[in-house]
């Protein structure tokens, strides 16, 4: 036997409810699910809920299931009167079959987007399997783990160092959200960062990153590490009021130096919003940076109005800047753009030495990519930086020494 959960609904249902008001729609869906259980099979069970009536029953095959639904949705066509208003009561049906599958809150689910689906596509009902619906079922899964490994502290950080192209030292590190699931393994971020966008539990998920990464920061800073720290911040936070708020508050009780990443697209929601909340983080010595420019449609206009400090040029530019001819055109004007408007520059995605050479000869001021150091657990950051400052110390050392120096005799040349 085959379990079959369905929602039928009646179309118009909410333009009919603010006609008759609330308990006679009330009384219209009682008597739809008293219509419903004289027509299905026994044993079978209906029952109303606020806008339609859920229903399961049993039967041997698929092709009998649809055809129960058919007729149901035949059936069910009826012209009825209530307090005076007389109209053709249709319904629209959205079905799951359930193989042998007990019935949950994941087929509930399922169901009603089957619903959408006849309604879009103006049928009078839809049979679904449940496997037509795993991905959604796999997504709202992942979904409560993600919820559960936030409660739990089951996430981790890695942190990519962002290096000064001249002079090779660690200028800063972005901290980049692990998600190591007990039996997926590891999900890529941009799996479970859509999804938490997409399920309202990006805030939380911000905060839980950005706690982190001041509890890492302030680690560092005790075994004499003192490192800024950069984390990327969804464009459906930067507007919110309730974010800004809790980071503002986070960051003033931190010591260290806290960066934000925002994407040239989390603008476009909420301008004006998003332009007050950066303009609070940059007063609050916040330093703010555009992630991946140029995979968007930034304008002059859009980078003057910013209170931003740094571009960071996407890296697929970056990817071809010794191979391509239009590349390094772009990525040399960039650069010379965002030194117009007193930015620092960094080169996302360096993967090569030439890479390298041509953006320390276009004179972009921060590189990061595979080439100079990868993702970095916690303990391999401090390992990292600790041998840069003493592999790179004597050479940035003469560095400064030598600016100063040629400081000096185009004073004395004066």
């Amino acid at each position: 036997m085959r379990a079959i959960f369905a929602i039928v609904a009646i179309d118009r249902f909410a333009a009919l409810k603010r006609t008759i008001g609330y308990s006679r729609a009330v009384g219209l869906l009682e008597g739809l699910a008293t219509d419903i259980r004289a027509l299905l099979p026994v044993p079978s069970a209906a029952w109303p809920g606020r806008n339609a009536v859920e229903l399961s029953f049993s039967c041997e095959t698929a092709a009998e299931a649809e055809h129960l639904l058919m007729q149901l949705s035949a059936d069910l066509a009826a012209e009825t009167t209530i307090a005076g208003y007389v109209f053709r009561r249709t319904v629209t049906i959205g079905a799951i079959d359930a193989g042998d599958l007990p019935i949950s809150d994941e087929l509930v689910e399922m169901a009603e987007q089957a619903l959408e689906q006849a309604r879009e596509a103006r049928a009078p009902y839809l049979l679904a399997d449940e496997e037509d619906f795993r991905p959604a079922l796999d997504g709202l899964h992942l979904m409560r783990d993600l919820q559960q490994a936030i409660r739990d502290d089951a996430l981790t950080l890695h942190y990519q160092p962002k290096i000064r192209s001249r002079s090779g030292e660690v200028a800063s590190a972005e901290a980049l959200l692990r998600w190591p699931h007990p039996t997926l393994g590891m999900i890529p971020p941009d799996q479970f960062i859509s999804l938490a966008e997409e399920s309202g539990n990006i805030a939380a998920l911000t905060e839980w990153v950005l706690g982190h990464a001041i509890a890492d920061q302030a680690l560092l800073a005790r075994i004499g590490v003192d490192l800024a720290i950069d984390i990327n911040i969804s464009g459906v936070l930067v507007a919110d009021r309730q974010f800004r708020d809790m980071a503002l508050a986070r960051i003033a009780a931190a010591n260290g130096t806290i960066g934000f990443e925002i994407t040239e697209t989390a603008m476009m929601h909420d301008p004006e919003g998003a332009l007050a909340n950066l303009e609070a983080f940059s007063a609050a010595g916040i330093r703010l940076s555009i992630d991946d420019y140029g995979s968007g449609f930034s304008s002059l206009a859009y980078l003057q109005r910013l209170p931003v400090q740094e571009l960071k040029i996407d890296k697929i530019f970056i990817s071809r800047l010794a191979s391509g001819q239009r590349d390094p055109l772009l990525v040399r004007s960039t650069i010379d753009l965002a030194h117009a408007l007193e930015m620092e520059v960094t080169a996302e995605g360096v993967e090569t030495p030439e890479a390298l050479a041509l953006l320390q000869v276009m004179g972009c001021d921060l590189v990061q990519g595979f080439y100079l150091a990868r993702p970095l657990e916690l303990g391999a950051l401090v390992d990292f930086v600790k041998r840069k400052v003493r592999d790179e110390g004597p050479v940035v050392a003469q560095a400064l020494r030598d600016r100063v120096r040629r400081r000096a005799e185009r004073g004395a040349l004066r």
